[in-house]
């Protein structure tokens, strides 16, 4: 079957991609959007509390939702499905999707985000080990759980914050002496009575066959402890989604795409927006931006 021929492809459904698709469509650019959640990772955003302009917090997922139905309102193509491989044919992008549907076009933008990193011999089947809170927290409403949160920024301490409303007690363990977190998150997260902090720390072992039992910690200059939970809930970092590229890019040290300044990567043509790209902060905000500057520089580029 030949590929549908658009002029600009977006991979991802996140903020960024969204974004992008409201202004391309807004520039005129007939415009393809791969992914099948609308908001991609928003779902994990219980509360969205320092997007300019919302005077009261707005649930991640429903903040998605509005950005979905604003682009699909000036006309994106969704597809509801996801991106299996983006390469280069002569000319143009082409791009399949997992359903073998192709579509092409001149231009792309990648924004694809990131995803959670896991802990290193952590077995993929255990059940227990979860990486979002709001999704997989209310798992433990009502049944006097310990859990714990590996990890010390401010996704972390969201988590926590979210399951002390449904745990008996939440364990927060992070290898470094300090968090990471900024001031406001530091004050949430001191308001917490049901939390206890584990500084210096860190998780090297599980016990459980099928369900997860316990952690084993090691504390700075202490021996291994093991601590019982009943779930694990992990912020420990994030690895960008670039699995389905068939390119060669440059990427930053720790394998996010490196951009000039209109958001072109190292291949001419393919842009990057949001949590893919190199940048020193990565919030739904600047996703936004990113979005919009690179629907604005793929339409130059057509020109």
């Amino acid at each position: 079957m030949p590929a549908e021929v658009y002029d600009l492809i977006i991979a991802g459904t996140g903020p960024a991609g969204m974004t992008a698709a409201v202004y391309a469509q807004r520039l005129g650019l007939r415009t393809v959007v791969f992914g099948d959640i609308p908001g991609g990772s928003l779902y994990m955003v219980e509360r969205l509390t320092n997007f300019p302009g919302m005077g009261e917090p707005i649930a991640g997922m429903e903040f998605g939702m509005r950005l979905f139905q604003q682009a699909s309102a000036e006309g994106a193509c969704f597809t509801m499905s996801r991106l299996r491989r983006l390469g280069q044919d002569r000319n143009l992008f082409l791009a399949v999707d997992d359903k073998e549907r192709s579509y092409a076009a001149a231009v792309a933008i990648v924004a694809t985000g990131h995803a959670p990193v896991r802990l290193p011999g952590e077995h993929p089947s255990l059940n227990g080990v979860h990486f979002c809170s709001v999704c997989d927290g209310p798992l433990y409403r009502n049944q006097k759980a310990t859990l714990a949160v590996v990890g010390s920024d401010n996704t972390a301490v969201q988590h926590a914050v979210t399951l002390a409303r449904l745990a008996e007690k939440v364990i927060l363990v992070f290898r470094s002496a300090a968090p990471l977190m900024d001031a406001a998150h530091a004050t949430l997260l001191k308001k917490q009575q049901k939390v206890a902090i584990f500084a210096d720390s860190e998780v090297i072992g599980f016990r459980g066959e099928k369900d997860l039992q316990a952690l084993l910690v090691k504390q700075k200059g202490g021996p291994v402890r093991e601590m019982a939970v009943d779930g694990v809930f992990l912020a420990i970092g994030w690895r960008p989604h670039l699995d389905c590229l068939d390119l060669r890019l440059e990427k930053s040290a720790d394998g996010y795409l490196v951009t000039d300044a209109n958001l072109m990567t190292s291949h001419p043509g393919l842009f990057a927006a949001g949590d893919v790209r190199a940048s020193n902060l990565r919030q739904v905000l600047t996703s936004c931006a990113d979005g919009a500057r690179a629907a604005k520089s793929a339409s130059v580029r057509l020109r």
